[in-house]
């Protein structure tokens, strides 16, 4: 019998991640991303509603949790010490001051830095004894190393845990995405920098598609499909490299419509991703005139709306470039109509 390519990547590329129906699966701890606080911070206010309100999870954050500082270090500020001894203290912190053992973040950055410094300390054990020396001289913590997915050493992304609750989420959906097109767009440092940690791997994920599939959507392809958003730190931090990040959304944004001029909506799980292919529209439409109207929504955004949250005060659709008033249209979501555009990005 001949297997297809993308169900050889499905079984290779599991990820175990522990639902609200698995023993421990209610307890969380989070690590907040730095970006998304700067720039769009709704994403995790609505992520939180969504698994406290409607998972029935408990959410622990250490009010002394610091950012991964992958920023920093991948602007070549800090070195890959200093990255270690973060991520130990941070996790020290929640597992040792607020019991927890299962631990996602808000950022695929953050993800990725924590993924790789747990792969340093399984590769090069004295690292890891460097690790536990420095932490405990420092700060006097006690090394801890979390094992979230399959009992093995790791962290995942809240994106992880919402496909991994997904049917759940599904059930209790007011709207569905029947009739409408839509695609995945996979943050690189999702599944591009250790495709083995990626829900499908990055050939063929699932994390976003599943989400997407379970509420209904009709999933589309298109040639550009998993090229990057272009964001990078060195993009979008000097004003001269911008260019860059437009052009990448540009030609994803042509890819997509040449393919499926009839689709409106890409899903994200990155915070880069999500700001830059929304806001680059603006830039094109203004320096060549094009218009794409391709709405970009990240998995709690999408997942509110579908459970019925307002999608301006709650989802934080007022901050988008992109109107969401025609997608909603066509899912059959009701807003204040009797407001204008501009009203009704003032929800507060």
């Amino acid at each position: 019998m001949k297997v297809a390519r993308e169900n050889i990547a499905w079984e290779k590329h599991q990820k175990q991640v522990p639902t609200v129906d698995d023993e421990g699966g209610k307890l969380w701890g989070c690590f907040r991303s730095c970006f998304l606080q700067s720039a769009a911070p709704y994403t995790e206010g609505i992520a939180y509603k969504i698994l406290k309100n409607d998972l029935g999870m408990e959410l622990r954050e250490a009010p002394g949790h610091t950012s991964c500082g992958a920023i920093g270090y991948h602007g070549d500020v800090s070195n890959i010490e200093t990255q270690m001894v973060v991520a130990a203290r941070n996790f020290s912190l929640a597992h040792h001051e607020l019991g927890v053992d299962n631990l996602f973040s808000f950022c695929v950055t953050s993800f990725a830095n924590y993924t790789e410094m747990i792969k340093l300390w399984e590769e090069e054990p004295e690292l890891r004894e460097y690790t536990e020396k420095t932490l405990k001289e420092t700060t006097g913590r006690e090394f801890w190393v979390p094992h979230v997915s399959g009992g093995r050493p790791s962290v995942v992304h809240a994106s992880d845990v919402f496909f991994a609750n997904r049917h759940k989420l599904a059930a209790k959906a007011k709207y569905s995405l029947k009739g409408i097109k839509a695609v995945d767009h996979i943050g690189c440092h999702y599944g591009k920098i250790f495709p083995g940690e990626c829900m499908g791997g990055a050939e063929f994920p699932q994390v976003l598609v599943g989400l997407l599939e379970a509420f209904g959507a009709e999933i589309v392809d298109y040639p550009e499909r998993r090229h990057c958003c272009g964001m990078g730190f060195r993009q979008c931090a000097f004003p001269e490299n911008r260019d860059y990040t437009a052009s990448s959304v540009y030609k994803k944004m042509k890819s997509l419509k040449e393919a499926h001029p009839d689709c409106n909506l890409i899903l994200t799980n990155c915070p880069g991703c999500t700001v830059f292919l929304d806001a680059e529209q603006g830039t094109i439409k203004e320096v060549l005139e094009e218009e794409f109207n391709v709405s970009v929504l990240d998995y709690a955004q999408l997942t509110g709306l579908m459970l019925g949250y307002d999608p301006f005060k709650d989802c934080g659709l007022n901050a988008k470039f992109v109107a969401i008033e025609p997608l909603l249209d066509k899912i059959g979501i009701p807003y204040d109509k009797s407001k204008t555009p501009e009203q009704r990005r003032r929800p507060f």
